[in-house]
């Protein structure tokens, strides 16, 4: 058998196909594009899904490709077991109504024994129980003895899993399955093991899907009168096979990796003990995060990027069980670069920008990871105190989930010192979480999309958007939505949205806030307030002003023209602004975001740190410069490949087709883009930077106005300094030393206040001492102090804390309608238990708020300051009940 790396293999699966008349397709992204029913793209067939459906607009009906996938269901047993990935590389090939079992079954068996020479008496395959046509095929065209071909149920070889009995409703079919036999001294080493046993002998290659069916209410399964083939081929199991090797993780794409980890932590990988399943972890979800923050995907708390966060936090705390204390996992971005570039290059160009967000998201978790150290040391104080000996499920989850503390990690501790968690509680608690994330991620648990644009996708190919060239059109009203219903319909008054059969709005895409307008005909009229898109169809947002709006009537179409041409500005600067970055600051400041509305723009992008006023103005100054050459905006349509040979920059986490439309501003800025632009760059006006700030880790926001907005802008200044000097009775040249000299004597006013306070406080502290409470040798004071700040309530109970030994002190202050209050006892009184912290909390819940602190002095607020004397009261009578109760001194 011969022995080949992984790029040969898919390179040779690819072309193999391209040889029996498939197209080869790029991978789609991992976020996919207008697909409400997926988080991450888990399969080859998702961006075909309407092909599968008759509805697509793609000029061909056989494909085949290498699709990046990411799937988190079997997240448990990544490293564990020998296949197990969480991201992972699917070839494919795909008919639409084209060929079908025969060829599809006997193209796989040509592969396999003819291109890859795998020896026939290896393999194995499956097929559905009552697929007698697959059967057949396998048995009478291929040769495959009966004895080396097995039968199983709806749940192995049924697509969806036990569709028929369970559903989903909708297109579905049964699979043939191939498996290689690693031999009898794999696994459970019993004669009879076959496929279906999970010991690991027989590895499953390669999954061919036959859609031929319409599952329907009831479980009745309709023939498709297309049927259609998707298949899949897991590239890292069959590289495994391929080379020799006994997992996933061996193979030339991941073996790099696991060795870099040796160096890293000191330890041998040797493939077998707890070790070595958490080096096959860390290489795993570091190359899962690799490609999701190449796609776009930065690490968050919502959806997609909360995943990130989680494999990322995982992969670090398995870094930290192997002994690593400082961030490491940057320093692997370069290798998985390295082992992807030959079919993933912008991997490699976009390494240092990954890396850095990377080591960023670690040295926040590490922080985390202190934080949840502390707080569990104390829970475990508490429990102490209390004479508990387990840690509730709530309090073990939190940890989990706030402080991304493993269970494990918990109870190792706890058990060091004694104590046990409850785990059902954990469970209960980790259900909850899942079940939330589930309903918030908006995700319909559907494999395709039944919405009313499915059934629009049955009467049309899209709408035509002529935007490039015209502002106004004749068009036909192809569908309108109501809600989620699709209406015949709609009269003044309705809201609605309008497909068209072409338009010249632009829907929101690219950053490119979406055209507004009207839609009329004979004395109707639709307001359109918002344009987007989806797929191949442009949504008119609306509301009918005039008369009505119905299916299939031809109306006109006109954009709001001065509104687009503030967007055109403002779309071709942020291309100077992105030029401009790149070089003042380095060629790592690559687009992560935009928005380009009419009355300003925003501008994402990476960097690690906030600009310089000198690189602010610098930017600002070459922005102008460009903008005054007035040099032409050309944009035009050409294969990929030329585009990038032109120099185009393509944006990180964009998926573009073999044609892509360049927009280059004169010999400076070349872009992919699909925006719309002026067409001489000196039409873009007056530039200026209005902000700049962080919105992530390693990621920093530009905002900017361009034209009129700008000087506009400009003007209320120059507006808003005449007045300041109006108020100040001084000249604009003398404005800055005018108000110098007025900060300067309000400084030493408010040092004259301050004198006079602290003498005030001075001559309370002793009358508060005098008349204090005393309990069981201990001072209590709950005093009120008339207009004072925070601080000025810090320092009293600091200079009360001198003049006693033994002392608790509670101190209000009513201001601007809220109410502060300070809580501190005396070291003694927190050795016997008390906590200045829960106390605070506790006495504000009497004035409508919260707080808490440190156990020795704490800080809380609350909004109802006529409960104040109420607070005091309570805590007065609060504090003398846990000094009596405790015998505090007795025991000190």
């Amino acid at each position: 058998m011969l022995v080949m790396k992984t790029n040969e293999i898919r390179n040779k699966f690819l072309k193999f196909f391209e040889k029996k008349s498939h197209v080869i397709w790029p991978s789609d992204s991992l976020v996919p594009q207008n697909d409400p029913t997926l988080l991450f793209t888990g399969a080859g067939m998702n961006q075909f899904k309407d092909m599968f459906l008759g509805k697509g607009n793609l000029d061909f009906k056989k494909a085949t490709t290498c699709q990046k996938c990411l799937r988190t269901g079997d997240i448990d047993n990544v490293g564990k077991t020998a296949s197990h990935h969480t991201f992972f590389e699917m070839l494919g090939n795909f008919s639409f109504g084209d060929y079908f079992k025969t060829e599809t079954i006997e193209w796989a068996w040509e592969f396999l024994t003819q291109e890859l020479k795998i020896p026939e008496e290896r393999l194995r395959v499956s097929v559905y129980k009552d697929d007698q046509e697959s059967y057949e095929i396998w048995g009478k065209n291929i040769g495959v003895p009966p004895s080396k071909i097995y039968r199983y149920g709806e749940k192995d070889n049924f697509w969806p899993a036990n569709a028929p009995l369970l559903g989903p409703n909708g297109p579905c079919g049964p699979c043939s399955e191939i498996f290689f036999d690693q031999g009898e001294k794999v696994g459970c080493g019993r004669k009879e093991c076959e496929p279906a046993c999970d010991c690991g002998r027989f590895v499953e290659i390669w999954n061919l899907v036959f859609t031929q069916y319409n599952r329907t209410e009831g479980g009745k399964l309709v023939p498709l009168p297309n049927r259609n083939v998707d298949t899949g081929m897991g590239l890292e199991r069959m590289a495994r096979v391929m080379q020799g090797v006994q997992t996933n993780f061996d193979i030339d794409i991941f073996s790099p990796i696991i060795k870099s980890l040796e160096e890293i932590t000191q330890i041998k990988y040797s493939g077998k003990d707890g070790h070595a399943i958490l080096m096959r972890r860390i290489a795993d979800h570091l190359k899962a995060c690799v490609f999701c923050i190449s796609d776009g995907v930065l690490p968050g708390n919502e959806g997609r990027s909360y995943v990130e966060r989680r494999l990322l936090r995982r992969a670090i705390r398995d870094g930290t069980q192997l002994g690593v204390k400082d961030c490491f996992l940057y320093k692997l971005v370069p290798i998985v670069s390295n082992v992807m570039q030959e079919y993933y290059p912008d991997i490699k160009q976009r390494r240092e920008n990954i890396a850095r967000i990377v080591k960023s998201e670690e040295e926040k978790f590490h922080e985390t990871l202190e934080l949840g150290t502390a707080r569990l040391k104390e829970l475990m104080d508490v429990l102490q105190r209390n004479k508990q000996k387990v840690l509730s499920g709530q309090e073990a989850f939190k940890l989990y989930d706030t402080y991304g503390f493993p269970m494990d990690m918990t109870e190792l501790i706890l058990e060091e010192k004694g104590f046990a968690v409850d785990k059902d509680g954990f469970e209960n608690e980790l259900k909850k979480q899942r079940l939330q994330a589930r309903t918030s991620s908006q995700m319909t648990g559907q494999v395709f999309d039944t919405g009313p644009l499915s059934r629009i996708k049955d009467i049309s190919k899209g709408t035509e958007f002529l935007g490039y060239q015209e502002d106004a059109c004749e068009a036909k009203v192809i569908a309108l939505i109501q809600g989620d219903t699709l209406v015949e319909a709609a009269v003044a008054g309705g809201e609605i949205t309008v497909i068209l059969d072409r338009t010249p709005f632009y829907g929101e895409s690219g950053g490119q806030i979406g055209d507004t307008g009207v839609l009329e005909s004979n004395g109707n009229q639709v307001r359109i307030t918002d344009t987007k898109k989806n797929n191949d169809f442009i949504l008119h947002v609306g509301k009918v002003t005039k008369g009505e709006i119905k299916t299939g009537e031809v109306i006109r179409a006109k954009i709001d023209i001065q509104r687009r041409n503030s967007i055109r500005r403002n779309h071709s600067a942020t291309h100077v602004l992105h030029y401009v970055l790149r070089k003042v600051i380095g060629q790592h400041a690559e687009q992560s975001g935009s928005l380009v509305a009419p009355d300003r723009l925003r501008f994402d992008f990476h960097h690690f740190s906030g600009l310089t006023q000198e690189e602010i103005t610098r930017i600002e100054d070459m922005a102008n410069e460009i903008i005054l050459t007035n040099v032409p905006v050309v944009v035009k349509e050409l294969p990929i490949q030329e585009a990038r040979n032109a120099g185009a920059m393509a944006l990180f986490g964009e998926k573009y087709g073999e044609l892509v439309r360049m927009a280059a501003i004169g010999d400076f800025s070349k872009e992919l883009c699909g925006g719309t632009h002026v067409h001489y760059s000196g039409e873009i006006g007056l530039f200026r930077i209005i902000g700049e700030s962080s919105v992530a880790a390693g990621i920093r926001r530009i905002e900017a106005m361009t034209g009129m907005a700008a000087l506009n802008r400009d003007r209320d200044k120059e507006r808003l300094i005449n007045e300041m000097c109006n108020v100040l009775n001084t000249n604009e040249d003398k404005l800055i030393p005018k108000t110098q000299d007025l900060l300067s004597e309000l400084k030493n006013l408010q040092k004259e206040v301050h004198k006079v306070k602290q003498k005030e406080i001075s001559g309370k502290v002793d009358s508060f001492i005098e008349h204090a409470k005393e309990v069981s040798g201990v001072k209590i004071i709950a005093r009120k102090l008339d207009e004072a700040t925070a601080d000025d309530l810090r320092k009293t109970a600091d200079m009360l804390m001198k003049s006693a030994k033994e002392m608790a002190i509670i101190l209000g202050a009513a201001q601007n309608g809220r109410v502060t209050i300070i809580a501190a006892l005396s070291p003694n009184l927190v050795k016997c238990g008390l906590h200045a912290g829960n106390l605070s909390k506790e006495i504000a819940k009497v004035v409508g708020g919260g707080g808490g602190g440190r156990p020795e002095m704490a800080q809380a607020g609350g909004q109802w300051p006529e409960k104040l004397d109420e607070a005091l009261s309570f805590a007065t009578e609060l504090l003398s009940k846990k000094i009596r109760e405790g015998a505090l001194l007795s025991s000190g």
